[in-house]
């Protein structure tokens, strides 16, 4: 906001633009009037521990996601100024990534906003996962790999005046909920010819679970797997119901001591599995991974966030502890995180403004870091600063 005052201004002008910066200096909304209050903070320690190629590459993933999305036409107005408003917020980035002072220019370019209070937000991990397929199914290749079913009906209530959106299947003239998980793996009704065929179900699982994959195929040629769709159903997570299982310790759980138990008790895979009716649709590409904006996701410089609670687009500064080995004892040691991130993507166990899901890449190293990353910290987004009023006296 540019406020121009050329005049000497009264004293109730003064007291009402007092109050107007005051009110701006408390709280930040972003794009939606559902977010949460970000609160100001003039206290941040930016420093970033990454490579400035992985934010410059970031920043022209995210502009090219935006200009596609500001060439639409007939785009509404407040989204239009949201998306310019990111896309600015990008360019002032990019911009200032060869600064001698990089902390300097990010400091005197930006403001920091909080979300939630001080160490509240619980970062984890996910990562693209890597497993072994084939087009035909076989005695190995058990495990169908689904497109998106031509029967799954998406509606959106926003074109009956109510809010939301639902998805189901037809039956008769009624639009009832689309079959769950155990429906769907066990062919109750549900009939679709698969994309390919992976070798352990638990991995694919996680596939699941992480929105992206590459399939290595039997002539060693690889398949890029994006998230399609899903079947309408809540993400609930097994994870915490080993817990409440007494099967896996609490300060022990991670994505190793889950393959680990079913490693162990292949039994129970069908039980814990089917307790999480979402089920998730994939299409093959040559690109990607895409996060649900539609960008290409950056290792450790995208996220996951709730679009409910924090704005999507949006430049974010994180401060955390990632994994970074495995003791003899087999704890974790940690290192300290701190970086850059843009907010790209959205995912099932990723909700409220407690959770961030961080992205970790491909390999032995991202897996390992996704799958022991529970930790929590700081998350702040970035608003480019404007030109401050100057009252002087005439």
């Amino acid at each position: 906001m540019i406020i121009s005052v050329n005049q000497r201004p009264t004293k109730i002008f003064i007291c009402l633009l007092s109050l107007l910066f005051s009110a701006c200096a408390q709280r930040l909304v972003v794009g939606h009037s559902n977010y949460p209050e970000l609160k100001l903070t003039k206290s941040v320690e930016f420093r970033d521990s990454f490579d400035k190629e992985g934010l410059r590459q970031a920043c022209l993933r995210q502009l090219d996601v935006l200009d596609r999305l500001l060439a639409v036409n007939n785009l509404p107005a407040e989204k239009r100024a949201y998306y310019e408003e990111m896309a600015d917020t990008s360019r002032t980035m990019l911009s200032g990534i060869d600064s001698p002072d990089f902390g300097r220019f990010v400091q005197d370019n930006f403001d920091f906003y909080r979300g939630g209070a001080a160490g509240s937000v619980l970062f984890t991990g996910y990562y693209t996962p890597l497993l072994q397929g084939s087009r035909e199914k076989n005695e190995r290749y058990q495990y169908p790999v689904y497109g998106v079913p031509e029967d799954l009906i998406f509606v959106n209530l926003e074109n009956f005046n109510k809010s939301g959106k639902v998805k189901g299947i037809v039956r008769g003239r009624e639009l009832v909920p689309y079959y769950r998980r155990e429906e769907i793996e066990n062919n109750l009704g549900f009939e679709q010819t698969p994309l390919l065929y992976v070798d352990d179900k638990v991995a694919l699982f996680f596939l699941h679970i992480q929105g992206s994959g590459i399939v290595e195929m039997q002539d060693g040629s690889r398949i890029r797997l994006n998230y399609a769709d899903n079947n309408g159903f809540s993400y609930v997570s097994i994870g915490r119901q080993l817990i409440s299982d007494n099967e896996i310790p609490r300060e022990r759980m991670s994505m190793e001591a889950i393959r680990d138990y079913f490693q162990r008790r292949p039994e129970n895979i069908d039980h814990y599995f089917n307790q999480n009716p979402s089920y998730v649709f994939f299409r093959e590409d040559t690109g990607g991974p895409f996060g649900s904006s539609g960008a290409v996701v950056t290792p450790s410089r995208s996220i996951a966030a709730d679009s409910g609670y924090f704005p999507k687009y949006g430049l974010a500064y994180i401060e955390t502890e990632i994994p970074d080995s495995k003791r003899e004892d087999g704890n974790i040691k940690t290192m300290p995180f701190s970086a850059l991130v843009f907010d790209q993507d959205s995912g099932g166990a990723i909700k409220g403004p407690g959770r961030v899901d961080i992205y970790f890449g491909e390999g032995d190293e991202a897996a390992f870091r996704a799958g022991f990353m529970k930790n929590e910290g700081n998350i702040y987004y970035l608003k480019k600063k404007r030109i401050k009023v100057k009252l002087t006296k005439s």
